[in-house]
């Protein structure tokens, strides 16, 4: 049984990219299916698609090295991480994205900016 799927599903990814498979099988969940969603909108995967209870990402490299080079979790089950719209943190100058939970969905940073809402930082991507 898996306590945190959000933790298991950026460990699978991580874990994945790091020795260079092309693909990753990862437990469907709608949560996880927005993070990945919102992974292919930002070009940090190829693409996804879905099959029984599973979500299948083809992962992204460039000249043979992957393109998530970072994939961290912040917020915890045991320890929530919350932050106001004007307080939703850059990471490194914009190139990577952090991903929010809202009232308005799970969003990346520059559609909550967009939205003018804030949430729980869910982790993020460089």
């Amino acid at each position: 049984m898996i306590n945190d799927p959000i933790s298991d599903l950026f460990t699978r990814v991580r874990n994945a990219s790091c020795v260079h498979h092309s693909e990753v099988l990862v437990p469907y969940t709608k949560t996880n299916e927005k993070i990945v969603q919102i992974l292919a909108q930002h070009g940090f995967i190829l693409n996804f698609q879905k099959s029984t209870n599973m979500l299948v990402l083809t992962l992204k490299y460039k000249k043979n090295q992957p393109i998530l080079v970072k994939l961290q979790r912040l917020s915890r089950p045991s320890c929530r991480l919350y932050v106001k719209k004007q307080n939703i943190p850059q990471i490194c100058g914009k190139l990577g994205i952090v991903i929010l939970s809202t009232s308005k969905g799970i969003l990346s940073d520059r559609e909550a900016l967009q939205l003018k809402v804030g949430g729980e930082i869910l982790g993020f991507v460089a």
